[in-house]
C-alpha cells in the first residue's frame, strides 16, 4: 500500500512539473506575440511571426491534451493570420483557417475563446480567400453553437451585409441550444440506450458493406444514426467512434453513387473524429489515413493527402496505419520509366535552359531546409529553397504518370540535409504552372524537394549566399526566356519601305498598338529602394579619440536609408508625369533579392529601376554609374557586384557564369539603352550644379537583383558613400531630387525612342 502510494505521488509530481513548464512556456510565446503585434517594425518581418508560431508549436506539443494546447492552436492561428495581413498570400490564410478550426474544435463550448475562433475564421475567409458562402456558414454556426458570446452580435452584423450582397448562406436561421460539452467517460459508463444504438449501426454498415442492393436513403438514414450519437451528450468514446463510422458510411456511399460530395462529407466526418478522439486514441491515426485515403484515391487532392500522410507518420510512429502511409506515400513519389505514347506526344518534358555550373564544396555537419517560399506571376514562378548552410545537390526530372494523374515532376536532392521543425511537407502553388512543392525526407541525410509541374516548359536553377538558397524558375508555355530573332528567310519576306511614305494617322494608331501588345510601352515602374532591415548596405563611419587616445565610431549615413529616401522622392516625381508607381519596400525592411525583380513581373510593371550608393575601400573614390545585367569588363564592377549580391568576392566568378547563361534570357539590349540615357541625363543634370563629377557610364554586370526582371531593368548608384564629398550630397534632399530628375529624363528619353518606331 505504501509502495502504491508513492508511486501515485511520483507520477501527481510528474504532471504537476511538467504542466508548470507547459505553463511558463505559454506566458513566454504571448509576451513574444505581444511583442512582436505592438512593434510596427517587427510586425512587418515574416521570420518574427514564424518564429512566434514555432514557440506555440512547442506548447501545443509538449502536452496537447492540457488546457493550453487550444489556446496555443488559437495563437498559431493569430500568428498566420497577421502573416496573410501583410503577404497577401492565400497559403498563410489558410493555415490560419485550418489552425483557428482545430481550435475551436478542441476549446469546450462555454469557454469564451471559442466564438472569436470561428469568428476571425469567417472573416479570413471572407476578406482573404474570397469566400464569402463558407465564412457565412462559419457565421451561422457560430450562432447555433454561441448564442450568447462576445462575436453573436458582430456576426449577425456580418451576416446582414453578406445577406445584402446576395450570399445565399447568410439568411440569418434560428440559434438552437448550444449543445454541452462533451467528456470522454468510461465505455462502462455510457447509457445502454447508446451502445445499443451503436451496436446496431456498426452490425448495419457491416451488412450494407455485403449487400447490394442498398439505396442511397438507406445510406443516408445510417450516416444520420452515427452523426446523431456523435452529438449525443455522455456518450464518451462511442462519440467519435460513429463520426468515424459516419465517414465509412459516406465512403462506402461514394463508392456506389460515384458523386464527389459523398466522398467530401466522408472526408469531413474522418477529420471530425480525428479533432474529437483523445490525443492518445489509437483511433486518431485510422482517421487520418481514411482521410488521406479518400483525398487521394476519389478527389484526387494528393497535395491533402500527402500533408495527412505526413503528419501521420510524424504524430504515430509506431501506429498501425504507418505501414500503409508508407506504402501510399511511395506511391505517390514513384517514378514511371516508360510514358504512354500520347502522352509523349502531348506532353513536353523539362528542359534546363540554365543550370549553375556546380562545383563540389566542402560541408560539415548537418544543414536544414528551414523554408520553401514560393512568388507566382502569370509566366513563370520562382521557387526559393532556403537552407541554414551551403550543400551540395542535384536536380532530376521524372516522366508523366497518366495512369495515377500526374505530370512532369522535377526533383531536387539536397545531400547532408533534413527537414527542419516547423517546415510544412507540402506548399499549395496552384497557379497554371506548379500544382505544388513538395518536402520530404528520402533517407537519413538527403532531403528531396518535388515540383509537381501542370503546365512546363523550361527552368532556370541558381544559387545565392548569406544566407545559402537555391533558386528555381519554372516557365509556362509561351514564356521561354529566349532572346527574339528574325531570321534572314523571314526577313526576305517583308516588303520594301517607300522611304518618301509619310505613315498617315490609321497607321500610326496601328502601330502604337502593335507596340503596346508587344511590351515596347510602359506605364507602370517598380522603383527598388536597396537593402534594407538588418541589411544596411554600405555604411558611411565617423571615427573620433577619446581624451586616453582610444578610437571611437559612430554610423552616420546607410545606405538603405538613403535608397529609400531617393525612392520615394523618384516615385512622386513619376507619378506627376503620368506614371503608375509600385515599390519594393515603402519602409525599412529587408527584401530578399531574388523576390525585388519577381514582385515586379507579378505587379506587371513595364520597368524595374534599383537604387544604391557605391562604395570603396579609398575614400578618394567618387562618381556616378549606371549597371544592367550583363558580363562585368573589370575588376573594380566585379568587387561591387560581389558587394550587392552579398556573396564572397572569391567567389565572384561563380556569379559571372550565371550571369553569361542568363543575358540572352531577358532585356538586356533594352536595359543597356534604358541605362545608357539614364546615366547621361543624370550626368548631365548634376554637372550644372556640382563640381566633380565623374560619369563612370552605363556597365554591365551580375546584379542578381535584375536577374529574372521580365522588363528592362537598371541599378543606379547615386555616389559613393565612403568619399566625404559626396556622402554630404547624399543626405543632401536637393541631391537626390536632382539625380531623380536626371532619371526620370532618361525615362522619358527612352520612351519617346520607342514612340518613334509608331511615327
Amino acid at each position: 500500500m505504501l509502495l502504491f502510494s508513492v508511486f501515485c505521488f511520483f507520477f501527481s509530481f510528474q504532471s504537476s512539473a511538467q504542466a508548470a513548464t507547459q505553463a511558463k512556456m505559454y506566458q513566454e510565446a504571448v509576451a513574444q506575440f505581444q511583442r512582436v503585434e505592438k512593434s510596427s517594425s517587427l510586425s512587418k518581418r515574416r521570420d518574427m511571426w514564424t518564429s512566434v508560431h514555432s514557440r506555440f508549436k512547442r506548447v501545443l506539443s509538449k502536452n496537447p491534451s492540457s488546457s493550453y494546447a487550444p489556446k496555443a492552436l488559437y495563437f498559431m492561428a493569430r500568428s498566420y493570420e497577421e502573416l496573410a495581413r501583410n503577404s497577401w498570400l492565400k497559403r498563410d490564410a489558410r493555415t490560419a483557417v485550418d489552425a483557428y478550426q482545430r481550435a475551436e474544435n478542441r476549446f469546450s463550448r462555454n469557454h469564451s475563446w471559442a466564438d472569436d475562433c470561428l469568428y476571425r475564421k469567417a472573416m479570413l475567409r471572407y476578406e482573404r480567400l474570397n469566400d464569402a458562402g463558407g465564412a457565412a456558414k462559419d457565421l451561422q454556426l457560430l450562432l447555433q453553437r454561441y448564442p450568447g458570446g462576445d462575436k453573436a452580435r458582430d456576426a449577425r452584423q456580418t451576416l446582414a451585409m453578406l445577406a445584402k450582397k446576395g450570399v445565399p448562406e447568410a439568411r440569418i436561421k434560428a440559434a438552437r441550444r448550444p449543445s454541452p460539452p462533451r467528456s470522454m467517460i468510461p465505455d462502462s459508463r455510457v447509457p445502454r440506450s447508446v451502445r445499443t444504438v451503436y451496436d446496431e449501426a456498426v452490425d448495419r454498415l457491416k451488412g450494407f458493406r455485403r449487400s447490394k442492393s442498398v439505396t442511397r436513403d438507406d445510406c443516408l438514414r445510417l450516416a444520420r444514426v452515427f452523426d446523431a450519437l456523435g452529438e449525443k451528450r455522455g456518450a464518451g468514446l462511442y462519440a467519435p467512434r460513429s463520426l468515424y463510422h459516419s465517414g465509412q458510411t459516406y465512403e462506402e456511399l461514394g463508392k456506389r453513387s460515384g458523386r464527389r460530395d459523398d466522398f467530401e462529407e466522408a472526408v469531413v466526418r474522418y477529420q471530425r473524429a480525428f479533432d474529437s478522439f483523445p490525443a492518445s486514441n489509437s483511433w486518431r491515426d485510422d482517421c487520418l489515413y481514411r482521410k488521406a485515403y479518400v483525398s487521394y484515391t476519389y478527389l484526387k487532392k494528393e497535395d491533402q493527402a500527402y500533408a495527412d500522410l505526413i503528419e501521420l507518420k510524424r504524430n504515430f510512429p509506431h501506429g498501425d496505419m504507418v505501414a500503409n502511409a508508407n506504402a501510399m506515400l511511395r506511391k505517390m513519389d514513384r517514378p514511371t520509366r516508360v510514358a504512354s505514347a500520347k502522352t509523349s506526344q502531348k506532353s513536353v518534358a523539362p528542359v534546363a535552359v540554365f543550370k549553375q555550373p556546380r562545383r563540389r564544396v566542402r560541408t560539415t555537419g548537418i544543414a536544414r531546409l528551414t523554408d520553401i517560399r514560393h512568388r507566382s506571376g502569370d509566366t513563370y514562378t520562382r521557387v526559393v529553397l532556403d537552407l541554414d548552410r551551403e550543400i551540395n545537390f542535384e536536380d532530376h526530372t521524372l516522366a508523366p504518370d497518366p495512369k495515377h494523374g500526374k505530370m512532369h515532376r522535377l526533383f531536387v536532392d539536397l545531400e547532408k540535409t533534413r527537414l527542419g521543425k516547423d517546415l510544412a511537407a507540402r506548399v499549395m502553388v496552384k497557379d497554371g504552372i506548379l500544382n505544388g512543392v513538395r518536402a520530404g525526407q528520402n533517407d537519413s541525410s538527403t532531403a528531396r524537394v518535388v515540383f509537381d509541374f501542370q503546365s512546363m516548359q523550361k527552368y532556370h536553377m541558381f544559387t545565392l549566399q548569406n544566407p545559402f538558397r537555391i533558386v528555381v524558375d519554372v516557365y509556362g508555355d509561351g514564356d521561354s526566356p529566349a532572346p527574339a530573332v528574325v531570321t534572314h528567310a523571314a526577313a526576305k519576306k517583308l516588303p520594301p519601305v517607300k522611304r518618301d511614305h509619310k505613315p498617315t494617322y490609321k497607321e500610326r494608331k496601328v502601330a502604337s498598338d502593335v507596340l503596346a501588345q508587344l511590351g515596347m510601352t510602359f506605364k507602370t515602374i517598380m522603383i527598388d529602394a536597396g537593402h534594407g532591415g538588418i541589411d544596411p548596405g554600405a555604411l558611411d563611419k565617423v571615427w573620433w579619440k577619446d581624451k586616453r587616445g582610444r578610437k571611437h565610431w559612430k554610423i552616420r549615413t546607410r545606405e538603405k536609408e538613403v535608397a529609400l529616401k531617393a525612392a520615394k522622392i523618384l516615385g512622386k516625381k513619376f507619378e506627376r508625369k503620368g506614371y503608375r508607381v509600385l515599390y519594393t519596400r515603402t519602409t525599412d525592411y529587408k527584401v530578399q533579392l531574388e523576390d525585388r525583380a519577381m514582385a515586379a513581373n507579378i505587379k506587371k510593371a513595364d520597368l524595374f529601376i534599383s537604387l544604391h550608393c557605391n562604395a570603396n575601400r579609398k575614400a578618394s573614390v567618387r562618381g556616378f554609374e549606371t549597371y544592367y545585367l550583363g558580363k562585368a569588363r573589370n575588376n573594380i564592377v566585379l568587387r561591387l557586384a560581389a558587394k550587392e549580391n552579398n556573396v564572397d568576392p572569391v567567389r565572384i566568378s561563380d556569379t559571372q557564369k550565371i550571369v553569361l547563361d542568363l543575358v540572352n534570357s531577358f532585356k538586356m539590349k533594352e536595359s543597356r539603352e534604358l541605362a545608357t540615357l539614364v546615366q547621361k541625363r543624370c550626368v548631365t543634370g548634376l554637372r550644372r550644379h556640382y563640381r566633380g563629377i565623374k560619369d563612370h557610364g552605363a556597365r554591365g554586370a551580375p546584379f542578381f537583383v535584375l536577374v529574372g526582371a521580365r522588363m528592362p531593368a537598371i541599378l543606379v548608384e547615386m555616389g559613393y558613400i565612403t568619399n566625404p564629398t559626396e556622402v554630404k550630397l547624399l543626405r543632401s534632399t536637393t541631391y537626390l531630387e536632382r539625380v531623380a530628375d536626371g532619371i526620370v529624363q532618361g525615362v522619358e528619353d527612352y520612351r519617346k525612342s520607342l514612340s518613334r518606331v509608331g511615327r
